[in-house]
């Protein structure tokens, strides 16, 4: 797959079956003269390979087969940086098959899964990051995934990773020359200046690999899980939020047994949500299990809905079960909720206010508020989006820049404890290496046949 050979491909650029258009692309040297052969032109004597690029023309496949559309793409100013085509037919099964057939028997091959990608990336109209972020782009399923795609797909993150291998490179190359001049006793750079150089380095990396949880939590769907004592309105509050009857809602305490999910979208975020068993101790060997998996969802989650029954007079209890939240999940996002507000039995939520970072008096029954809650989590990611420069969404990235910290860090090391420049330059030769894997300037034919299989076919 890896090897870029003359071959012209094909491939369907639209989903297989029935519609009212498809699209069949095509690429390499040869296209518009093989598509010259099975297309015939409204206009007579009108020939494609005399048309200029990014034009579209009416015609006919050979035999009357289908009246298509044909858009020209010229060398070098077409997706793969080869000549294109693209034929728009009926989205007849039939036709896209034999339009596929006549342009196999005129000597072109089948493409195979992400070939069209690249090519472009051999042909350098993409790096591996803009490659990868076109994969993401054609999954994206809501706004924000969508603009953090088009963001890198426009070479954000590219720009970031070239400006800081273009500072180490320059960094580099004050080492060798002092190694160069070693025996003179030169030093080319002030110890503090490159101390000062290296803290930079480090923490704009640190900042790229932070944004990770964030970027890939926004790419995945935000997990939310809801927990709570039992018969607190959990399954209540879950289904308002759902909008439809997925959770049991019964005043027998215990009822909810499993964890229970659904997805909503809020302000172009995809939210997951739980719905979990209650948490209490129980006898019953059913719903221990349900407590458990209950308990191992919270590790996971970023956000944790607790929910209290605000009508009952366990205030001190709920307000023991807030702080050991907070001292066992320190890290994530804790949502404190007083449902039944139309019952309270509580008559000062002041400790509340003044101790919980993110408070709300709700009544899930009638809907009160529950709009609120839902304001304040997407406003809370929305709010960490705009705070990052760059999102790292791919897990590849984050382990590249990972181990390009770790040898900065060795090279700061090895700098401070005052050992030879030749050490500090082999760790900023291999921070460099794993900068340049994550925009392809240094590939294994192994990682490229990984990323590239993810295309679909036609991409």
């Amino acid at each position: 797959m890896l090897d870029l050979d003359d071959d012209t491909i094909v491939a369907l650029a639209t989903p297989i079956g029935s519609s009212a258009i498809s699209v069949i692309r095509i690429s390499g040297k040869n296209s518009i003269s093989i598509v010259e052969n099975i297309f015939i032109s409204i206009k007579p004597g009108k020939k494609l390979e005399n048309q200029s690029t990014h034009t579209i023309h009416l015609g006919y496949i050979v035999s009357f087969l289908d009246q298509v559309l044909v858009s020209i793409f010229k060398y070098p100013f077409s997706y793969t940086g080869e000549n294109m085509i693209e034929i728009s037919c009926h989205g007849s099964y039939y036709i896209q098959q034999q339009i596929l057939q006549l342009l196999i028997r005129k000597g072109i091959r089948l493409a195979r899964p992400g070939e069209f990608t690249f090519r472009a990336f051999i042909n350098k109209k993409v790096d591996l990051s803009q490659a990868e972020a076109i994969a993401d782009l054609i999954v994206s399923e809501n706004k924000i995934c969508h603009e953090i795609s088009l963001q890198q797909i426009k070479g954000t993150l590219a720009n970031t990773i070239n400006n800081l291998r273009k500072k180490l490179l320059d960094f580099a190359s004050l080492l060798e020359l002092e190694l160069d001049f070693s025996e003179e006793d030169v030093i080319f750079a002030k110890r503090s200046e490159l101390f000062s150089f290296l803290q930079e380095l480090k923490g704009a990396l640190k900042d790229l690999i932070e944004s990770f949880s964030l970027g890939n939590a926004i790419k995945k769907g935000i997990s939310v899980i809801i927990i709570g004592e039992p018969n607190v309105g959990k399954s209540t509050f879950f289904n308002q939020v759902i909008q439809e009857d997925r959770s049991i809602i019964s005043h027998i305490e215990g009822t909810t047994r499993d964890c229970v999910e659904g997805e909503i979208i809020l302000n172009g975020i995809l939210f997951h949500f739980l719905d979990t068993a209650g948490i209490r101790k129980t006898k019953d060997p059913i719903e221990t299990i349900g407590v458990e998996k209950t308990m191992k969802k919270i590790e996971e989650a970023q956000v944790i809905l607790y929910i209290f029954d605000s009508s009952n007079d366990k205030k001190q209890k709920i307000i023991s079960d807030i702080q050991r939240i907070h001292k066992k999940y320190p890290l994530k996002n804790i949502f404190t909720i007083a449902n039944k507000s139309d019952i309270s039995y509580f008559h000062d939520f002041e400790y509340f206010k003044s101790n919980v970072p993110y408070f709300f008096k709700i009544s899930a029954k009638n809907h009160h508020e529950v709009k609120k809650v839902l304001d304040a989590l997407s406003s809370l990611f929305l709010n960490k989006l705009k705070e990052k420069k760059m999102v790292v969404t791919q897990y590849r990235h984050y382990e590249a820049f990972k181990l390009s910290l770790k040898e900065l860090s060795l090279a700061h090391n090895v700098l401070n404890q005052g050992f030879s420049v030749d050490l500090v330059s082999i760790h900023i030769k291999e921070a460099l290496r794993y900068l340049g894997e994550v925009t392809g300037e240094i590939t294994s034919e192994d990682l490229l046949k990984n990323i590239f299989s993810k295309f679909c076919i036609g991409k």
